[in-house]
């Protein structure tokens, strides 16, 4: 894909540590657990923190309780930008705070392995503020919650672009020594001095046990100016070489509507433009005279990308034509 497209989470994977960290905390630990297979998507748990999981606020200079400290899931104010619903986990300073200083949050969740018999990995869908590198940041496993043990760090190497929610490919949770026959401790945590997505600050959302790998791309569709009897060109860079294009429009809004079964952001009528047959790099292009009628008007457009493996949707734009 170009440098128009959507990228994938760009991972960057450290070894497990050699020796424990035993610095982290002191960190909250829950009184109960959870089974697995394990979707922490923060939706059922709607603001109140379950008894499985744990949130830890503190100043990084006193490693005491700070309230300025956020580590949310609704349950100290409305989550911001959830990757999916209304609930995510957000860690960073306080929202709006103007008051910088290096603060520590973090979630830890204990996991109760028994009967479960499917892949231990991990995946989750991450949003990165803008962070710097601190030895605590990152994924970190613990048996008894003092000795933790890595198998991400560094949230500002591990997740790019900047706020852009990134899935992150699975990663093995027997990398390490902890134990994962028995239960054990998965801890998300972060550290710096702006506020959340201000600068800093982490989200998670879609923690799933096992790990499920990153979605593909959406299609990105480009429009030049539509300008009324003038050529206008149309393009759509994706992952899928070899597929069809069809480029859609609509004049009456942005949905949403299925169109042969896709959901698309156009309202009926939808009318397709055209089909055109992906180059070996995903790319298609499409050039039409936009018409004088059409002048004032705003017109919707989006594309769908045929392939052999499913259709999808482009993102959406809209213009009104000069």
């Amino acid at each position: 894909m170009n440098k128009f497209a959507l990228s994938l989470a760009a991972v960057a994977l450290f070894p497990a540590a050699a020796s424990a960290q035993t610095d982290l905390g002191p960190l909250n630990l829950p009184a109960g657990s959870t089974t697995l297979p394990l979707n922490e998507d923060f939706e059922a748990a709607a603001g109140v923190v379950p008894g499985y999981m744990a949130l830890t606020g503190i100043e990084v200079a006193t490693l005491t309780a700070d309230p300025e400290a956020w580590a949310n899931i609704g349950n100290l104010g409305p989550c911001s930008n959830p990757y999916n619903g209304s609930f995510n986990l957000e860690m960073g300073l306080l929202p709006g705070s103007t008051n910088y200083h290096d603060t520590r949050q973090a979630m830890v969740i204990q996991i109760d392995p028994t009967g479960y018999t499917g892949d231990m990995t991990i995946s989750a869908a991450i949003i990165d503020g803008g962070e710097e590198s601190d030895t605590v940041d990152g994924i970190w496993l613990s048996n008894d919650g003092v000795n933790w043990y890595s198998i991400l760090q560094d949230w500002g190497a591990s997740v790019l672009p900047d706020n852009s929610w990134e899935n992150i490919v699975p990663l093995d949770l027997t990398s390490t020594p902890v134990d994962t026959a028995v239960n054990f401790y998965v801890a998300f945590v972060q550290e710096d001095n702006f506020p959340y997505l201000d600068l800093d600050g982490i989200g998670v959302d879609e923690i799933n046990v096992p790990g499920v790998a990153p979605p593909p791309p959406v299609p990105v569709l480009d429009v030049t100016t539509l300008t009324g009897g003038a050529y206008a060109t149309l393009s759509v860079d994706s992952v899928y070489p070899g597929a069809t294009t069809t480029f859609l429009a609509s004049i009456t809004g942005a949905g949403p509507e299925l169109y042969n079964g896709v959901e698309v952001n156009l309202s009926s009528p939808i009318v397709s433009l055209a089909n055109r047959n992906n180059d070996i790099n995903g790319f298609a292009i499409f050039s039409q005279i936009v018409p004088a009628g059409l002048v004032g008007t705003t017109v919707y457009l989006q594309a769908i990308v045929n392939d052999t493996s499913g259709a999808y949707a482009s993102t959406s734009t809209s213009a009104v034509v000069l």
